[in-house]
């Protein structure tokens, strides 16, 4: 335990990755939208009509920036792909669907400015954490043609937790004001059978997000005959497997090499 937390304190600040050979470009805190945290970072690959996939930050959804995700950003990138790795606005200035709604601006802003240049019939999302359920909570719709979706450690139903301290923020009322609106906030009720593949991996130790929400969501999805595929991260938690399992961020590009052309 004492090595795990001494580990978990020096790598704070990194995140698993699984390089590749491919050649890109980057620029910096791109403008989305109007506000400050409306900006991300674009990871250029040369090759033309090369897929996009758009990468959110955790943080439980008050916390963290796009920093967090530059590792899988360039992971993605070294394999062909164009990234844009976004912030979005924070709780609890923002509630619940804001950083959706970002997103939403997010992708509505490189299809006005790249659309001859990226490829968005294959277009993929990847979150972790909080960005994990920001990144299902938009794709899960049916009409926001999204091919393919990365889900690491993420919050599938709210409903498990209705006294959470990092849940209620976000959603701006507690559970019991409003149930409702909670269930509906919940992407595992989201699910269709058109719903895009998936893959979700998540640390078989994690106490702050429960393994089984991920387990769970599969379930459902499998019964749907949803495309999934799922990892399960032993020995680490919630904070560990986003550190340290490059074995997640390798089977993650694998799966999106056989959904995106």
């Amino acid at each position: 335990m004492y090595i795990k937390s001494f580990l978990l304190s020096i790598l704070l600040m990194s995140c698993a990755s699984y390089k590749g050979e491919k050649k890109f470009k980057m620029q910096e805190d791109i403008a989305y939208g109007d506000h400050k945290d409306q900006v991300a970072d674009l990871y250029q690959v040369p090759q033309k009509n090369a897929p996009i996939v758009v990468v959110i930050h955790g943080g439980g959804w008050s916390g963290r920036d796009k920093y967090d995700m530059y590792k899988i950003s360039e992971s993605l990138a070294t394999h062909g792909y164009n990234v844009f790795n976004i912030n979005y606005r924070l709780a609890p200035e923002f509630n619940h669907p804001t950083p959706i709604e970002d997103l939403a601006l997010a992708i509505k802003h490189l299809k006005e400015h790249y659309s001859e240049e990226f490829d968005f019939n294959n277009l993929a999302l990847w979150g972790y954490s909080s960005g994990a359920h920001t990144a299902l909570s938009y794709g899960l719709k049916e009409d926001n043609h999204v091919k393919a979706i990365v889900s690491g450690s993420g919050p599938y139903d709210f409903t498990w937790w209705p006294q959470s301290p990092i849940v209620t923020p976000y959603m701006g009322y507690k559970f019991d004001e409003n149930i409702k609106g909670w269930f509906e906030a919940s992407p595992i009720n989201d699910l269709t059978k058109n719903s895009p593949a998936l893959f979700l991996y998540h640390g078989e130790e994690d106490r702050l997000i429960e393994h089984s929400q991920m387990t769970a969501l599969a379930a459902r999805a499998k019964l749907l005959g949803i495309d999934i595929e799922t990892h399960s991260v032993y020995f680490w938690g919630h904070a560990g497997t986003f550190i340290f399992s490059s074995e997640s961020v390798e089977k993650a590009v694998h799966f999106l090499e056989k959904r995106l052309n």
